[in-house]
């Protein structure tokens, strides 16, 4: 950025050698560490060392080194574009003017834009998966830090010249899902989101929970109150519990109905999503789904039982890997993974496992293949990473779980979609515009409307940033 002011007193230090008889100077230049100004430094002692070598007379090297140093800063007075020079036992130090550093700056900002800063391409690649919120749900604050942070990591590592994919997980099956479309069959059906799909959708999942709970409740004391008034009355109660898990039947065995019904709600949140994406700034190049690894992870865990790796206890239990003992380790350290329940359904862990081979054989040249997901899952990972070592997989060792503390509501409350306890990421956005916006009308009156609101979304979106 300032190699022409480099080079300028490049050539008046070798006319100050050249003027005063001295050898031709090798000048290396170096940042000298911020202190609260900027600044490059060269040291005379290599030049006073060559003099004395050259030279008639004896020379102590450090002393004459200082007098060289001090002359030179004499010599060159002030330059252009630099607020002070000084010689500091034998080094000549020159600090840039702040205003012309800061204007250098913002110019080669200003030209070279994101490429700012960022190194040369490295031909290699790597992924980094993040986000990954269920659909059916509210994309909440939680899931805000995921995506950020995944952003984060993915822009740093691009700048740093690397190929990244950038890949989101979207939870969109399991129990909470098929909570959400039993709640919509019967109570909702036909029914749309018009607008904050989002909220709409995570209205939608608590509704089901109370639902559930409600029902549970009133049927455990239907049954501890044992009289015949109750005995009939919890007869005629639908058992919630027992619909859900028989639509979710319905959704294993592919039911035409269902999974036309799935498909429709499951793009409602992702168009959602979206939306929100778009206001964060965040992309992706690659979407992954739940559903997608399903049914490829029961196919690992066949696997694993061939190998002898998972133990098979069905129907009485579940397929576990007890990977300490398969280890040889005599202290616990990841303990027992469960990779498929007693009824053949499959887990997180089964998904994982299959995800993991899913993108390698896509990505098969990936060096590292990140995962950014919060603390509470570093167990999870670790075993899931450790039994894909074990089922011989090579590329198991370039899986790598990075994680984050959560956000916690005031009293450390862990946020619960299902309670309808989150704060809602639109909800987040249009407070911090809102915020935002007061401050810019009451410092910049005179913007117009559309300007303001402009301003005023970049800085909210900025500071919770």
């Amino acid at each position: 950025m300032f190699d022409a002011e480099q080079q300028q007193l490049d050539q008046k230090i070798r006319a100050f050698c050249l003027e005063n008889g001295l050898p031709e100077p090798k000048l290396m230049w170096g940042w000298i560490p911020f202190n609260g100004r900027w600044g490059i430094s060269t040291s005379f002692f290599q030049l006073a060392a060559t003099e004395a070598r050259q030279g008639q007379k004896k020379i102590n090297v450090n002393e004459r080194a200082v007098e060289l140093a001090q002359q030179a800063a004499d010599y060159l007075g002030k330059p252009e574009g630099f607020s002070q020079v000084e010689a500091t036992r034998g080094y000549l130090n020159l600090y840039y003017a702040s205003s012309e550093y800061a204007r250098r700056v913002i110019d080669e900002i200003m030209e070279q834009g994101k490429a700012y800063g960022c190194g040369p391409k490295r031909g290699e690649q790597l992924m980094v998966e993040f986000s990954q919120p269920n659909t059916h749900k509210a994309m909440h604050v939680g899931h805000l830090r995921s995506a950020i942070l995944g952003d984060v990591v993915a822009r740093i590592l691009e700048c740093a010249g690397y190929d990244v994919v950038r890949a989101n997980y979207p939870g969109d099956i399991g129990l909470h899902v098929v909570k959400w479309l039993w709640n919509y069959m019967k109570y909702h059906n036909g029914e749309r989101p018009e607008k904050d799909i989002t909220q709409w959708m995570g209205t939608m999942y608590a509704e089901a929970n109370r639902r559930l709970e409600t029902n549970t409740e009133l049927r455990k004391k239907l049954q501890e109150e044992n009289t015949p008034e109750s005995l009939k009355q919890l007869a005629e109660t639908p058992n919630v519990e027992v619909e859900i898990r028989a639509l979710y039947g319905r959704w294993d065995k592919r039911d035409p109905e269902v999974v036309a019904l799935w498909q429709e709600t499951r793009q409602w949140s992702l168009d959602g999503f979206n939306d929100l994406y778009d206001q964060l700034d965040i992309r992706f190049d690659r979407y992954y789904f739940n559903s997608m690894a399903e049914h490829p992870g029961k196919e690992v865990v066949n696997e694993l039982i061939a190998k002898g790796i998972a133990q098979d206890e069905r129907p009485e239990g579940p397929v576990i890997v007890k990977i300490d003992e398969k280890l040889g380790l005599k202290n616990e350290k990841y303990r027992v993974l469960v990779v498929l329940r007693s009824d053949g359904t499959a887990l997180y862990a089964t998904e994982d496992l299959a995800l993991a081979k899913i993108k390698f054989g896509d990505y098969p040249d990936m060096i590292k293949s990140l995962y950014i997901v919060d603390v509470r899952q570093s167990l999870h990972f670790q075993q899931v990473f450790k039994t894909l070592d074990l089922a011989g997989y090579p590329w198991a060792e370039r899986c790598q779980h990075i994680p984050y503390e959560l956000v916690n509501l005031p009293g450390n409350v862990v946020m619960a979609s299902r309670e309808g306890t989150v704060v809602l990421l639109e909800d987040l956005l249009r407070e911090a515009t809102r915020r935002a916006l007061e401050v810019v009308e009451q410092k910049n009156p005179d913007l117009s409307a559309e300007q303001k609101m402009a301003t005023a979304r970049a800085v909210g979106l900025g500071a919770i940033k």
